[in-house]
């Protein structure tokens, strides 16, 4: 096995339940790479202030994708990104307003310095102070005509998932943005053209490595495109089922117990003793 570079998801993947992860065994595994050559990239769904939250330290030391591909860091630094054309702001408010009850998380609207979200969706229950966790520069307004700058992402939280409106979100949206998953309700709209694997491929290219020599962990539905472009794809014992029904090998242990950290420890391991 020939890998030089490694991507894994964050939550659910390489974070535990707790949004955490072992970080003495981080430390371990990425000295490791570092010493074997091995790109070690972060490739997730999150902005970029929320990766920074929990591997501040280590940004010089890695690789970034970010907002489901529209955005790219490399060692702390935007080397690409890709906003959502503006005009569909309108589209996307007028579609979750008829859905207004399954909420858990009203729209945010996710940009360079700020994200926003609408008046009317920051006053369910809880919508506010959850998306506040997330964003710790959000504003509240009353109109999308108030947003200025560009927006990478527009994320939402439901009560409970619901496929039959992921499904028409996907296909009202589809000539103007992407829709993607990571399962439990979450659903982030992102441009077009965009997601991890586009992320990998733009990385690929710039320090000349092929999908063939990469390796992916992930565990949602929108880990499937970046599972699919890389030559090792992993998937976490604990996946989404749709994900685990597509047969890609499993880690050695879920999320809780390190799985990504051990896997690539045992795939290091195995290398050098052959």
């Amino acid at each position: 096995m020939t890998v030089k570079l490694i991507a894994t998801d964050l939550d659910a993947t390489l974070l535990n339940d707790q949004k955490a992860y072992n970080q003495p065994l981080f430390e371990q595994v990425l000295a490791q790479l570092n010493q074997a050559n091995i790109r070690l990239v972060l490739a997730t769904g999150n902005h970029p202030e929320k990766v920074a939250a929990y591997f501040g330290s280590y940004l010089n030391q890695l690789a970034v994708v970010a907002n489901n591909g529209a955005q790219l860091f490399v060692k702390g630094k935007l080397a690409q990104s890709f906003a959502l054309p503006a005009t569909c702001f309108e589209k996307i408010a007028a579609l979750l307003a008829a859905s207004r009850d399954q909420l858990k998380m009203g729209l945010v609207f996710a940009g360079t310095q700020n994200a926003y979200m609408l008046a009317n969706q920051a006053q369910l229950p809880g919508s506010l102070a959850w998306a506040q966790g997330y964003f710790p520069h959000l504003k509240v307004i009353d109109s999308v005509a108030e947003i200025t700058e560009p927006i990478y992402k527009v994320t939402l939280n439901l009560k409970a998932a619901n496929d039959q409106l992921y499904q028409q979100l996907r296909e009202s949206l589809a000539a103007v943005a992407h829709v993607t998953t990571s399962g439990f309700g979450s659903i982030d709209i992102v441009n077009p053209q965009v997601n991890k694997a586009h992320g990998l491929a733009a990385l690929g290219q710039q320090m000349k490595i092929a999908p063939e020599d990469m390796m992916a962990f992930g565990d949602g539905l929108n880990d499937l495109e970046m599972l699919d472009y890389v030559g090792y794809p992993v998937v976490m014992q604990n996946s989404d089922p749709q994900v685990l029904d597509r047969h890609y090998p499993q880690t050695v242990a879920d999320n809780n117990h390190d799985g990504v950290l051990k896997t690539i420890l045992t795939t290091l391991a195995t290398d050098q003793g052959n």
